[in-house]
């Protein structure tokens, strides 16, 4: 009858041990994925895209969009426009995109209709720079980050 108690009380103890061993780990786990959040040095600064677009990000909140994608024809312009992108000058906020990393958005009106356009920025920081891409862009098409001079 003793042994069983012992038994009992060491398997208690252990799975005790294991449970707690696995939640510690579960809680580091998690603490890793966490995200630093994103700074202005981190965004501030001349985006150039693989396919010629170019973002340019100032602290002061304003920004330059030349050759940007629109997400759509419902964004304020006009459904007959030759060209599918924007130029010309924005805000940003920071911003998370659903189901993605932090970024930042850009606000626009469209010219056609002067109804409000978003464009998010996707924002991948790296060791020593940031790569990015905006969601509705073709598959591929990618953004480098390069702080500094932002006229």
């Amino acid at each position: 009858m003793r042994t069983d108690r012992r038994r009992t009380l060491w398997w208690f103890a252990g799975a005790t041990a294991l449970f707690l061993a696995l939640m510690a780990a579960f809680r580091m786990q998690v603490g890793e994925d966490r995200e630093e959040p994103l700074a202005i040095a981190d965004v501030a600064g001349v985006w150039q895209g693989s396919d010629g677009g170019r973002l340019t990000v100032r602290a002061d909140g304003s920004a330059d969009l030349e050759r940007i994608t629109r997400s759509g024809p419902g964004c304020g312009q006009s459904a007959e426009a030759p060209a599918r992108s924007y130029t010309g000058p924005a805000t940003w906020v920071y911003d998370t995109y659903p189901d993605e990393r932090p970024g930042i958005r850009f606000d626009y009106q469209g010219f056609a209709t002067a109804k409000p356009c978003k464009v998010h920025l996707v924002v991948v920081p790296q060791k020593g720079s940031a790569t990015g891409f905006l969601p509705h862009d073709p598959p591929g098409v990618h953004y480098v980050h390069s702080p500094g001079e932002q006229t």
